[in-house]
């Protein structure tokens, strides 16, 4: 349920905006290993920071605080998210190698891994895309239009529901070729000239 803030006159008066409680995230971040070694996930700095500020957000003693938490936890986990995502994106084969920056980002772009990958993220992420913008501008006032559950779901979407993304587990898909539309301007324009 989407519930607001709202700021009259510099007073504040706190309603079900910031009155929830994030889900519990019982993934852990070191997994045993072979032998008597251990696996970390990725990004195990964000997500210590991401954890620790979520699982403070039910105790905040006000809504600034709680607001700062919201803050703390959508960096972190935006962080992380880019992490992984870069690092599924630097051990996709490219067979032939894409030269065209524009081609490779159409093809294997972090927005396309995402989107192919885990759609409820990409979705999710905007939560956070969206907190961390009003927060960063003096310009903004007030917090009513923002969503800042999707901020915690995003947060355990990406360190419970994906936990296993985060330890090398990654869905396998197939990417397909896309041109930027230069390249295929050239390319269409070469058929043309060879036509005649």
């Amino acid at each position: 349920m989407r519930t607001r803030l709202n700021i009259v006159g510099g007073n504040v008066s706190t309603t079900d905006n910031l009155s929830f409680q994030p889900k519990q995230i019982d993934a852990v971040g070191i997994r045993p290993g072979e032998g008597a070694g251990i696996r970390l996930s990725k990004a195990i700095i964000q997500r210590t920071t991401a954890l620790r500020a979520y699982n403070s957000y039910a105790g905040g003693r006000d809504w600034m605080e709680k607001l700062s938490t919201a803050y703390v936890v959508a960096l972190a986990t935006r962080s992380a998210d880019e992490l992984l995502i870069r690092d599924i994106q630097s051990h996709i084969p490219e067979e032939p190698p894409i030269f065209c920056r524009k081609c490779r980002e159409a093809t294997i772009g972090v927005n396309v891994i995402r989107a192919l990958l885990f759609p409820r993220l990409k979705e999710l992420r905007k939560h956070a895309n969206d907190l961390i913008h009003h927060l960063d501008d003096p310009k903004k006032q007030g917090v009513d239009k923002l969503y800042i559950q999707g901020v915690f779901e995003y947060c355990y979407h990406l360190f419970e529901e994906n936990a296993d993304a985060l330890f090398g587990a990654i869905p396998t898909v197939v990417f397909e070729y896309t041109m930027c539309r230069q390249c295929r301007e050239r390319e269409a324009h070469g058929r043309r000239g060879n036509a005649t």
